[in-house]
């Protein structure tokens, strides 16, 4: 289960990134509305952002614990909390505005772009070679 967390996890980074650019790819263009593929992808992905958390709590409560840094204890709020927090606060900024809503997702996904990042930096290590050995299967 522990594999299907970090993969998640990485794939949560790479869906925030794709939000964060398709909105200011759309802002740059000029459109005031965003596509309806835009919106699917940002609500897929908060789905998989609850599931990422409700694996990390089953996790935790098995005892299976992230020891690798000497702060790892930020893991657990970079990577339920705060995202969680973002993504809402972007999906309220998107609901309050009726031209270019896809602005406030797209700022809601740079902040929880940024958190989910730390969190597999805290889960796996600092460094993209500790990362990237974190991410093998083996």
């Amino acid at each position: 289960m522990t594999a299907f967390h970090r993969y998640l996890g990485t794939l949560l980074v790479a869906l925030f990134a794709v939000i964060l650019v398709w909105g200011l790819t759309l802002r740059l263009l000029r459109r005031e509305e965003g596509p309806d593929a835009l919106y699917a992808v940002q609500h897929w992905t908060e789905n998989l952002l609850v599931v990422q958390t409700v694996v990390g709590v089953v996790l935790l409560v098995l005892g299976r614990r992230v020891f690798t840094q000497p702060d790892a204890w930020l893991h657990y709020l970079y990577g339920s909390l705060f995202p969680l927090i973002a993504v809402v606060g972007g999906r309220i900024a998107a609901l309050r505005r009726e031209r270019y809503a896809y602005l406030g997702m797209a700022w809601g996904s740079l902040f929880a772009l940024g958190l989910t990042l730390r969190a597999l930096q805290t889960g796996c290590g600092y460094t993209m070679g500790e990362i990237a050995r974190c991410l093998r299967l083996t």
